[in-house]
């Protein structure tokens, strides 16, 4: 894989992916919600974020989400989109806090 050229500026901010609805594995999802973190950081990141939200991870259970599961189906990808917004939007969020 070619790591893209990336300039000054650009580098000081990461690049936040567009969200298509489809099943994702949860470090392929993690990766677009904290971009600024290794894939492992970021699944340890969300999974903490799921299991410190007793709502979502209600909701998230109720859609086959277990704590050791790798993918998430296009169900649940719909329930952490309700709960944390657009990557886009989480992302600036986190950014501003």
């Amino acid at each position: 894989m070619k790591t893209p050229i990336i300039s000054s500026s650009a580098a000081a901010q990461p690049s936040v992916p567009s969200l298509i609805f489809r099943a994702y594995t949860v470090k392929e999802l993690a990766c677009l919600y904290f971009p600024q973190k290794t894939a492992t950081g970021a699944s340890r990141s969300l999974r903490a974020l799921i299991r410190h939200d007793p709502e979502l991870l209600s909701q998230l259970c109720a859609q086959g989400y277990r704590p050791r599961v790798h993918y998430l189906p296009p169900s649940a990808v719909q329930v952490l989109l309700e709960h944390l917004g657009t990557p886009e939007e989480f992302y600036e969020i986190l950014r501003k806090a």
